[in-house]
């Protein structure tokens, strides 16, 4: 059947027939409520940004619309509004919420989507690898988690959906993320001891996610799931060698197929013995419901309906024996042209329920699955992560000693630390204390991060796999496309400040700042452009040229505002700017002229 044939009829008879109902069958859901919720729009839900200065005010906002914290995100940081995703009851409504999204007060995400992070629960400090990270939803919530000290490197191979890192990083102003472009299974190392947490929330089928993509319907079959399976067990093997002893990481897909889930975690679990999987504490979300893992699983034909485990190993579509449940590989262990241990097979069986899934029709959204590993301290006494650990290490009484390679070539993607004097030009400009933070220049734009890219990345030596060192002084073997957060740009002789960086800068900006009445920013938003000397005459008097921040007290607390003074002084805001600034202010939106 076409997909237009498909769009012509009512989904929720049409999907009754489809490969994807019968999945859902065989793995017990109930079928009338699992089709009624899969069937429907997702509820509108968001991640409010926890550290803005205006967030009592954005929850008031919200809590107008009749938007509520969801029980089971701590602090509040996960809301849910009373309607369906992207139906806002009406014009004004949608307005507020596209406004607070694109000006990073909230950001529109699954609710279902939040629940790798929060599994993981970083902490300030930390330093997270997010291996497949486009469009940016988790390693934002990542960012945001761990700020204002941790750093999180987020990686995407694809240079659009990179894109898309970019726009979310500075969207939400965050300083503390580095932009990495690489396959994750060859993902560059960075200096032992590894990171401190990995979130592999690998490519999928997306079998779980019809609520918000009806193609799934139409598209999905057992085989699909089985072409990926190797791709998601290869990424994340190689994740799982990047983290430190004692680290955390979580695997997780929007699907329901136990071979993109289950399958794969005990892939990992036969192949990686230093790993240790960890059982999600129910009570840590109160309020979630989410049923174990499977032990165990059918081999599925290509409408998805199962295969009789007999005497003969079934002949499935692009079928591996590592698709297969532990049970299953051991029925079938005298028949498969491999070794299979049958006490291991059971003890990775009696471990597969410590994964979680989430069901569509249990909690009122889409389908996720999760399972949270452990690098066993015990298990690496050389307390690195296992990248860093030779197969073949040279005895002590070698002689042998590595070797200092040169810097890498530079590209146009080279970032480089910033020179002592354009940091000391930018940060006394503003009144920044330049020692709390780490410079970075690429082009005209100044960039700042937490030391620790500095101290834990950048500075240090870095074994590659013969054991050599790549030298410190780079991000290599890392493929950086952009560090930290563009805070400044090179214009007219002058750092000027960024827009999307203002809500970073505003706790550490001293100087260049200017008072001004609400009266005067009212004007200022309806157009009034003075000349200067105009405006020292009757308003605190504003004695340098060029960029400048204007400090006035609005509802939610300090707003600071782009401005240019030349012989005029002039807003530099964009449309969306000026109308948050509107809404604090009572004035109507800026394409509502019939009002003013």
């Amino acid at each position: 059947m076409s997909r237009d044939e498909w769009q012509e009829q009512d989904l929720l008879v049409v999907s009754r027939d489809t490969p994807l109902t019968n999945l859902a069958a065989n793995l017990g859901y109930d079928l009338e409520s699992w089709l009624h919720c899969a069937t429907t729009s997702l509820p509108e839900t968001l991640r409010i940004t926890r550290d803005r200065s205006d967030r009592e005010w954005t929850e008031k906002l919200l809590r107008q619309l009749g938007g509520k914290p969801l029980e089971w995100a701590h602090n509040e940081f996960a809301w849910q509004m009373p309607f369906a995703r992207g139906q806002a009851p009406d014009s004004h409504s949608k307005h507020i919420l596209t406004l607070l999204h694109e000006t990073g007060r909230i950001t529109r995400q699954e609710a279902a989507s939040m629940l790798p992070v929060a599994v993981l629960d970083p902490q300030p400090g930390q330093l997270i690898l997010d291996l497949c990270a486009a469009p940016g939803s988790k390693a934002t919530q990542i960012a945001e988690a761990i700020a204002p000290s941790g750093v999180v490197v987020a990686n995407e191979p694809i240079s659009g959906r990179a894109n898309m890192l970019v726009s979310n990083r500075g969207r939400l102003s965050c300083s503390n993320m580095l932009i990495n472009q690489q396959d994750g299974r060859h993902m560059g190392r960075i200096p032992p001891p590894g990171y401190d947490g990995i979130v592999a929330d690998v490519p999928c089928t997306g079998s779980a996610t019809s609520r918000k993509n009806r193609n799934v319907w139409w598209k999905w079959s057992p085989k699909e799931s089985r072409t990926l399976f190797r791709l998601q067990v290869e990424i994340t093997t190689r994740g799982a060698n990047l983290l430190r002893p004692g680290g955390k990481m979580v695997y997780s897909t929007c699907s329901i197929d136990p071979c993109e889930n289950e399958a794969v975690v005990a892939q990992l679990l036969r192949d990686l013995p230093f790993l240790e999987l960890i059982e999600i504490n129910q009570d840590d979300f109160s309020g979630l419901e989410m049923r174990p893992g499977l032990a165990d699983w059918d081999v599925l034909d290509q409408m998805a309906k199962p295969m009789e485990r007999g005497e003969e190993i079934p002949n499935a579509p692009f079928l591996h024996s590592s698709h297969l449940s532990p049970a299953a590989r051991s029925h079938w262990a005298s028949k498969l042209d491999e070794h299979i241990d049958s006490a291991h097979e059971k003890e990775i069986e009696k471990q597969l329920v410590k994964c979680r899934r989430l069901v569509h029709h249990d909690n009122d959204t889409g389908g996720f699955f999760v399972a949270l590993f452990r690098h066993r301290l015990d298990a690496t006494p050389e307390a690195v992560a296992r990248t860093f650990i030779r197969k073949h290490q040279p005895s002590s009484d070698s002689g042998w000693t590595p070797l200092v390679l040169d810097h890498p070539h530079p590209n146009r993607h080279t970032i480089y630390a910033a020179p002592a004097e354009v940091i000391d030009e930018a940060s006394s400009r503003y009144g920044i204390d330049s020692e709390k933070y780490s410079w970075w220049l690429r082009g005209r734009r100044l960039n700042i991060a937490p030391k620790m890219v500095e101290e834990r990345i950048f500075n240090q030596q870095c074994p590659n796999k013969r054991g050599n060192l790549w030298p410190a002084g780079t991000f290599h073997p890392l493929k950086l496309i952009h560090a930290g957060l563009p805070a400044f740009t090179k214009k007219k002789g002058d750092w000027r400040t960024r827009q999307e960086a203002i809500p970073r800068l505003q706790s550490i900006i001293s100087s260049t700042k200017f008072p001004v009445s609400v009266e005067v920013l009212c004007s200022l938003l309806k157009g009034w452009a003075p000349l200067i000397e105009e405006y020292n005459e009757i308003h605190p008097r504003i004695d340098t040229t060029g960029p400048l921040l204007l400090s006035c007290e609005l509802p939610g607390g300090e707003e600071l505002i782009s401005a240019w003074v030349g012989a005029r002084l002039t807003l530099m805001i964009d449309d969306k700017g000026r109308d948050i600034l509107r809404l604090k202010l009572g004035l109507p939106f800026i394409d509502d002229d019939s009002e003013e």
